[in-house]
This record gives structure tokens, sequence and C-alpha cells, in this order.
């Protein structure tokens, strides 16, 4: 049993956040990484630029509803877990970014199979007044993509894409740039 935690463990630092798996599967061997570039990743998404975002309203973790059909703002949906690096540094880039401060961009963090507990958790020890949503099923998460966490994605006032990316780059915060 430790062996097997031992391997998932490497993996998970090897592989990053992305390369983790959908399923929860017993490891029999370890998985190669790939060297996949994120470019190639990021055409994974379902929903891509200049395309409408599919999600009308949701619920954040303290009850507020969330409209994101409003055209009044840009919005920020970023699909993260608690558990990943690349979420966590992206999360502490934000935390000392100017974007929080932006009275015409509306943020919402999605956490992917998370639970609000610990979403409300996570927003207290990172101190972000960002509307936090749980996603426990991936049903939100998959209407925009199938891998990599954390997926970042840019929509302007008419509710189209304007970029998409996986975050798993060192300075994931300076690529949250609306053309």
């Amino acid at each position: 049993m430790t062996f097997k935690i031992g391997v998932v463990a490497a993996l998970m630092c090897c592989l990053g956040c992305s390369g983790v798996a959908a399923q929860k599967t017993a490891v029999t061997a370890p998985a190669q990484p790939t060297a996949e570039p994120v470019q190639v990743r990021q055409s994974l998404a379902k929903v891509a630029v200049g395309q409408q975002q599919p999600l009308a309203q949701l619920t954040d973790v303290n009850g507020k509803l969330i409209n994101l059909q409003q055209t009044e703002k840009r919005k920020l949906i970023i699909f993260f877990a608690t558990w990943c690096h690349d979420s966590q540094r992206l999360m502490s880039q934000l935390q000392q970014s100017p974007l929080l401060n932006d009275p015409q961009l509306l943020i919402v963090a999605i956490g992917r199979e998370e639970q609000p507990a610990a979403l409300t958790k996570f927003a207290n020890e990172y101190n972000l007044p960002l509307h936090f949503v749980s996603d426990p099923d991936r049903a939100l998460y998959q209407q925009f993509t199938d891998t990599g966490i954390p997926r970042v994605v840019l929509v302007n006032e008419k509710n189209v894409v304007v970029k998409t990316f996986l975050g798993e780059i060192p300075r994931a915060i300076d690529e949250i740039v609306w053309p």
C-alpha cells in the first residue's frame, strides 16, 4: 500500500495537476510522463475562442447567485482544485493582482471535484474575495474541457470566450489579459 501511495505522489509531482487521472483507479505501474506542450493541451478545450460561454447562473459556496450572462462585466472563470500546486500558485498570484480590484471584472473560481467546506476553507486561507463554486461531479468543468487544471477562461462583456489556457506555467497570472 505504501508503494502505491508513493507512486501516486511521484506521478503528481512529475506530471502536475493536469496529469492526474480523472478516474480513481488503482495504480499498477507508473505512467510515462508526457512532454506535451501547453499549446497542445489548450486545444482540448471544449469551448473555443469566439464561442459563447455556456454557463448561465451559478450559486457560490455562500449561497449567492451569480449571473454569468450579465453583459456589463468581463468574466474570469478559473477551474481549479485546492490540492493542486499549480492551482495554488495561480491563486497566490491572483491574491497579489490588481484584477481583484477591477469593478468591471467578475471572477469565479470553480472547484473541480471539491465540496463547499473545502472551498470555504481555501478561500479563507488565501484571503480571496471571489465567488467559489463547488463542482463535485465535474459537470461544470466538462462543459469547458476534459483535461487539466488550473483551466483559465477569459470571457468578454458579450459572454464570448476570448482566451482559454492551462495555467500550469509559472506566471500564469501574466496571461490573464483581455484582447
